[in-house]
């Protein structure tokens, strides 16, 4: 057994060793494969996946009214019909109104 504690430069090259590892897990913790910055990515990733499922949800509860109007609102099949086809019943009369034509230029 020693009374004297060990000069300091014995162990230089075990901390030295010690600190280089410790330097080395902090790097590959942050940018290593599954590092922080690969979570970071993966969490925008799920944000704009969530944001889009959303959308989606939202657009096939849109189209699912829609159907369900399609299926059974016959006044709905009736506006459809006259705006998209320019359908007409029997004894309307339809008017058309036109733009004035252009002035000639002078």
């Amino acid at each position: 057994m020693a009374l004297f504690p060990p000069p300091p430069w014995k162990y230089k090259g075990l901390l030295s060793a010690c600190a280089l590892g410790l330097v080395a897990l902090a790097v590959v913790a942050v940018v290593g494969d599954h590092g922080l910055l690969h979570l970071r990515r993966l969490q925008a990733e799920q944000h704009s996946l969530d944001q889009t499922a959303v959308q989606m949800q939202q657009r096939n509860q849109a189209l699912g009214e829609r159907i369900q109007r399609l299926q059974s609102d016959e006044r709905y099949i009736e506006r459809l019909a006259r705006e998209r086809l320019g359908l007409v019943k029997p004894g309307e009369i339809v008017y058309r109104v036109t733009a004035p034509a252009a002035a000639p230029a002078r």
